[in-house]
């Protein structure tokens, strides 16, 4: 009888608690092999746990005893919500719910791909422990501490845990779908997310084509469903013709064109006949949107804005044709060459002389379009020097079996490029989230010129700066770890930086 021996546990941090028995090392050990083996790494380590210390003590003294963070808890709403009228808060909270369903959503139902490729690979599914959760979602977990410490009433706090169940039930239920219904998850994210938007922008105008083009989406991809194209036509299609006889395969592929059509047709009608029913309904003008909510919202956007149009950018400048070739190539030097805060003034100023509109837009709509022309040309470079780094052969090798060059681009080159440069383009994106800053200049009331107002008022004008500068950067930072954090994790899922 034969043995198996299961291999080691992978130890990517190198935790010392992780490895095998004879390998494992008593702390005392370890200090002395990596702090004080010589006399300059001791001196190094003496010096650094001396400064540690007292910058530990003068911290500590300043946020629980000297801190005067009265300012803070009195202009709270201030600092997240700024200048948001208060008698539309209701809105912020069904945008919230409906946003935390649509997240709990889209992860259960990468959760369960995930589970499903282990499954079919033979390889069992790491299941994230509480613990492994909380390692690493901790910063953010503590930026919600922190802020609901500060406020004065139960009902915050009861909110943002109603919040965190909703979505955990809704990553719960979308793994426990089956296989074949997961798709529907997709569907019901992207509705969640468009109404959590309309919630708060309303729904006048032509909001409606957002929805009725998810809508025809999801009819369009029930229409391709063969077992349902055949079931129409056996059921409802040929007895009403009195065609009693068997479909083949031709007459299979233009019935289910015309699915397709009557499909989509009817899913745009029917959203617009709901849009009808429900009539303009009231939004909050995006010049309210402030503090600390514009600035994710603006950042946010500006990011999935910008990611594609990147693409666009970095392949164009690769393209053998010398008008897209050098369209892109003007477009990416010159935005990268123009200082931020000047297409921010042109945003406040000019924007609106090259749009014939009747309504102007608003200040967030021309703020948000400079923040995706610029981002997107620093991540147009970083894309294209992720794509100089794919090896000619494996173009080649895909020409070699057949593939158009577009195929080639989409299934070889980018899925490489984009996996090389993931550091660097999380980087950029970790700038522009703190580049959101400079919106103050132009008088947009994003979180730190909230924090601005806080000192406007007669009671804070000289006293407590040092207090909202620092939950203001505290903020900052516990986000942006965050990103970092969450890319390098990516990093090593995807093995960047491994043969």
């Amino acid at each position: 009888m034969t043995t198996t021996v299961p291999p080691p546990e992978p130890n990517p941090q190198g935790d010392p608690t992780r490895l095998p028995p004879d390998m494992r090392v008593s702390p005392s050990t370890w200090l002395r092999k990596n702090l004080f083996n010589n006399w300059y790494n001791t001196l190094i380590t003496l010096v650094a746990v001396v400064v540690g210390a007292i910058l530990l003590f003068y911290g500590g003294r300043f946020i629980f005893v000297t801190g005067q963070w009265e300012a803070v808890r009195k202009n709270l709403t201030l600092l997240l919500l700024g200048v948001y009228p208060r008698n539309e808060h209701w809105r912020l909270v069904a945008q919230m719910y409906l946003v935390a369903s649509a997240l709990g959503l889209a992860w259960g139902t990468v959760t369960a791909r995930s589970h499903d490729q282990a499954e079919d690979t033979g390889v069992a599914a790491q299941r994230p422990s509480p613990l492994d959760l909380l390692r690493r979602y901790w910063p953010i977990l503590l930026m919600l501490v922190v802020i609901l410490v500060f406020t004065r009433t139960i009902w915050p706090t009861l909110f943002t845990l109603s919040t965190i169940a909703v979505g955990l039930a809704m990553r719960a239920g979308a793994i426990r779908l089956p296989r074949s219904s997961r798709r529907i998850c997709w569907f019901a994210a992207a509705f969640m997310a468009i109404l959590s938007f309309q919630v708060v922008s309303g729904a006048n105008g032509n909001a409606w084509w957002w929805m009725s083009g998810l809508f025809a989406f999801a009819a369009l991809q029930l229409a391709n469903a063969r077992d349902f194209t055949k079931l129409l036509g056996t059921s409802i299609v040929w007895p009403i013709f009195g065609q009693a006889r068997l479909i083949t395969a031709k007459d299979l592929v233009w019935l289910r064109r015309v699915v397709q059509i009557l499909a989509v047709a009817a899913a745009v009608v029917a959203v617009r006949v709901i849009y009808w029913l429900i009539g303009d309904t009231s939004s909050v003008s995006w010049d309210d949107w402030s503090g600390l909510y514009l600035t994710l919202v603006a950042s946010g956007a500006a990011i999935i804005l910008s990611f594609p149009l990147a693409l666009l950018l970095a392949v164009g400048r690769r393209s053998s044709l010398p008008a897209i070739r050098w369209l892109c190539v003007t477009y990416i030097e010159f935005f990268r060459g123009v200082p931020f805060i000047a297409l921010l003034f042109v945003a406040k100023i000019f924007i609106d002389f090259f749009l014939d509109v009747d309504t102007p837009l608003s200040l967030t709509t021309r703020t948000i379009i400079v923040f995706t022309i610029f981002s997107s040309a620093y991540v147009a470079e970083v894309v294209r020097g992720g794509l100089q780094a794919v090896p000619k052969g494996q173009i080649e090798a895909g020409q070699a079996v057949g593939l158009q060059p577009p195929a080639v681009m989409r299934l070889i080159v980018l899925p490489q490029a984009l996996r090389a440069v993931i550091p660097a383009m999380v980087g950029q994106f970790i700038s522009l989230f703190k580049d959101s800053t400079l919106l103050a200049f132009i008088s947009v009331v994003e979180f730190y010129r909230a924090r601005e107002l806080i000192h406007s008022q007669q009671e804070y004008s000289t006293v407590a700066i040092a207090e909202t500068l620092v939950f203001a950067a505290f903020v900052y930072w516990a986000i942006s770890y965050t990103m970092s954090k969450e890319s390098q994790r990516l990093e090593r899922h995807l093995g960047v930086g491994e043969r």
